[in-house]
């Protein structure tokens, strides 16, 4: 075979392979072999600093870790959930002030929040997964989480529940808010 029917092909390979769907190298990572990344983000430190009286939420969706391949790219997440007898901006200032003190500054604000709602501040570090801190209502609570986030506060102290959420790559380095 000469050179020229060589390069022909491997162009209707290439070609054949792209047009019926099929490649040779996917584009995306995935899940495969995260385990230990998975496990090492679930341990981060900052996972566990809530402001004093946030009380962790056990079960549903939003605690643990896992890697999450459905759309693209893989990556991982490690989740708490928490409820507060305060505001979301009580909240926010303790997390500005103690994510702060343990090595990461804060990152630009992901998306618009819903109306009467605080934008979910993320945090960075260079050398570290980002962790977000999400406001959920009790309805979200159910829908997303499978969690019952139990009575309505009584008085005039509003309840808030929130995520402390980390990410990284499949490979546990750190992604960008």
């Amino acid at each position: 075979m000469n050179m020229i029917g060589l390069r022909l092909l491997l162009a209707t390979v290439l070609v054949g392979s792209a047009l019926s769907g099929c490649a040779f190298l996917s584009p995306f990572t995935s899940c495969k072999g995260t385990g230990p990344a998975v496990a090492e983000l679930d341990e981060l430190p900052a996972l566990e600093l809530h402001p004093p009286g946030a009380t962790p939420v056990d079960g549903g969706a939003a605690d643990g870790a896992t890697c999450t391949d459905d759309s693209g790219d893989a990556w991982l997440t490690a989740d708490r959930l928490y409820v507060y007898d305060g505001s979301e901006v009580e909240v926010v200032a303790y997390y500005v002030r103690e994510m702060a003190a343990a090595g990461w500054h804060p990152g630009p604000r992901v998306g618009p929040a819903p109306q009467g709602r605080i934008p979910a501040p993320c945090f960075e570090s260079p050398d570290r997964p980002s962790v977000r801190v999400i406001f959920e209502s009790p309805a979200e609570l159910r829908e997303f989480y499978q969690v019952d986030p139990g009575p309505e506060p009584t008085g005039s102290a509003p309840r808030t529940w929130f995520v402390l959420s980390a990410e990284a790559s499949p490979d546990g380095s750190r992604m960008d808010c």
